[in-house]
């Protein structure tokens, strides 16, 4: 099976940069000001109009994760939904602190509870995978609906996978389209992956070559080695795009460079071909 499911396929963890960048309100409507000055967290002039948390955020994308522990734990100790949100993500991935997912789970669904979209749609994926607690497709499906009917585009992915597997719901293709194309039009790489393989195949919409293509190409541009290596094959196939051998070079070697064994065997195979190799996907 082509699909990326949920159970190997949707990475944990809130989106920090988004983060980083808001203007001291804190996600989801929380209503809560930003929570400290910088006074007394070693900022140097200027950072007083930044929050502590805005600090603390920006020292994980730096990797200056004892920093961003100290500072983001204290705001999530505050009760800053957003803060508990990156704290939980600080403990699935072990940035900062050993890696703890009851701890993670603990800190999402306090941020979850105070209705932060991107903690709904982690806690989601973590009783999909059971990661912390026992698998439950049914919380994994209510905690998607919150953060999905909040426009979060991991939740409307999550969900639309929910529909394809029939996972705690009624298989319905038609609607797993639905939840996918919103989140592959918001840029999620994952749903626009699987939107373009449900292309491919004509599940749930049309078979359509170029959309296909269309989706292999918006993912692989986001590093998607599977994206990437589909869109290789159809370039090398000439399959909703002009055939185009450098074209399929490219991101076949993109692919395989990310260690995707498909895209290597596609290299190997094509290397000494007088004609095109099988795309070995197309098996499964």
């Amino acid at each position: 099976m082509r699909l990326i499911g949920l159970a190997n396929g949707v990475k944990l963890g809130v989106c920090l940069l988004a983060a980083v960048h808001c203007s001291g309100a804190m996600a989801a409507g929380s209503g809560r000001a930003a929570v400290t000055s910088t006074a007394g967290v070693g900022g140097t002039p200027g950072d007083d109009d930044r929050s502590a948390l805005e600090i603390g955020l920006e020292a994980i994308l730096a990797k200056d994760y004892a920093t961003a522990y100290r500072l983001v734990r204290n705001a999530a100790e505050q009760g800053e939904p957003q803060a508990q949100a990156a704290l939980g993500a600080m403990y699935l991935a072990g940035q900062g602190v050993a890696a703890d997912d009851a701890e993670a789970l603990r800190w999402y669904r306090r941020a979850a509870e105070q209705g932060n979209a991107e903690a709904q749609a982690s806690l989601g994926l973590m009783y999909t995978q059971g990661r912390g607690v026992p698998r439950d497709d049914g919380a994994a499906l209510k905690w998607f609906r919150l953060a999905a009917d909040n426009e979060d585009p991991t939740a409307q992915s999550g969900l639309g996978l929910m529909y394809l597997e029939g996972r705690g719901v009624e298989k319905n293709e038609n609607e797993a389209v639905n939840w996918l194309q919103m989140a592959a039009l918001k840029g999620e790489p994952m749903a626009q992956y699987n939107l373009a393989i449900l292309y491919l195949d004509g599940r749930g919409v049309g078979q359509d070559d170029a959309e296909a293509a269309q989706w292999f190409l918006s993912a692989a541009e986001q590093g998607n080695a599977l994206a990437q290596y589909h869109l290789g094959v159809s370039y090398a196939e000439g399959r909703g795009v002009g055939q185009d051998r450098e074209e399929a070079l490219k991101w076949l070697t993109s692919a395989a460079e990310q260690g995707l064994s498909l895209a290597k065997d596609y290299l190997r195979v094509s290397k000494n071909a007088t004609v095109e190799p099988e795309d070995p996907a197309r098996r499964n």
